[in-house]
């Protein structure tokens, strides 16, 4: 009778591991428009972003180092200098479900939309690779995520939802990693089931098993010796700071 417990319980526990791993999380991820009034700079489809509640509020949430691919001549900052149209989000499988972008609340006019630039500035663990606006306009079924409270641990499994340039149809993909180490604002994740080109993903949110915000997605990292490549989101620790000063004076 022990035997068969024993049995009935390690079944039990691998049905409910099978379950998390298989688990469907509810839409949460959108593409970028970044539409211009000089329409030659516009940019489609450009990374990923998602929506964010935090106390009574919504705000939509993308990868800072997108500004870099998506800017017009004028702009050396981040900061639109005028020429903002719109930007608006969007579900890629889904696009009549727009979410249009308010204000940007944490322009930077000390910085530089430069590729060298950002690559010292990553060193030097100052890049912090948000950007935070309101909302204008919701006309989505959009999830909008909530943030951790506790920082992902080793081996804990994480899920990277987006979509890559290469995913051009159909749904949301969740992709799973596992939590490697801290490197300081960032993190490496090691790829369980994850394309060997992710590019596209940059600005997608990393949740945890609970389905609650630990990291977007912002690069990725090669190790030196092992030449392993991981998927490499930046910590939440901004966002919260962000929000905490952003009530202080609301």
């Amino acid at each position: 009778m022990k035997i068969i417990l024993i049995s009935l319980a390690m079944t039990l526990c691998q049905m409910c591991l099978a379950q998390n791993a298989d688990k469907v999380w509810s839409q949460t991820t959108m593409v970028n428009d970044v539409i211009y009034k000089d329409s030659i700079f516009n940019k489609t489809k450009v990374g990923c972003g998602f929506l964010l509640k935090y106390k009574n509020d919504t705000f939509a949430i993308t990868a800072k180092h997108i500004m870099n691919l998506a800017k017009t001549d004028d702009m050396i900052t981040t900061n639109f200098e005028g020429g903002l149209k719109e930007w608006r989000m969007y579900p890629k499988d889904k696009p009549e479900q727009t979410v249009i972008m308010g204000k940007l609340l944490n322009e930077d006019t000390t910085d530089t939309l430069t590729w060298e630039y950002l690559e010292k500035a990553v060193k030097a663990a100052l890049y912090n690779d948000f950007l935070i606006f309101t909302i204008k306009e919701n006309n989505s079924n959009i999830t909008p995520l909530e943030l951790s409270k506790t920082a992902p641990q080793k081996g804990d499994i994480l899920y990277d939802i987006g979509w890559t340039y290469n995913d051009t149809v159909g749904p949301q993909r969740v992709y799973k990693c596992s939590f490697y180490e801290s490197t300081g604002i960032s993190f490496n994740m090691r790829k369980i089931t994850y394309p060997e080109n992710g590019v596209g993903l940059s600005g997608s949110p990393v949740i945890n098993s609970d389905g609650l915000l630990v990291g977007i997605l912002s690069r990725a990292e090669t190790d030196p010796v092992t030449k392993e490549v991981f998927a490499s989101p930046q910590h939440i620790n901004y966002l919260t700071r962000f929000f905490e000063d952003y009530y202080k004076v609301k």
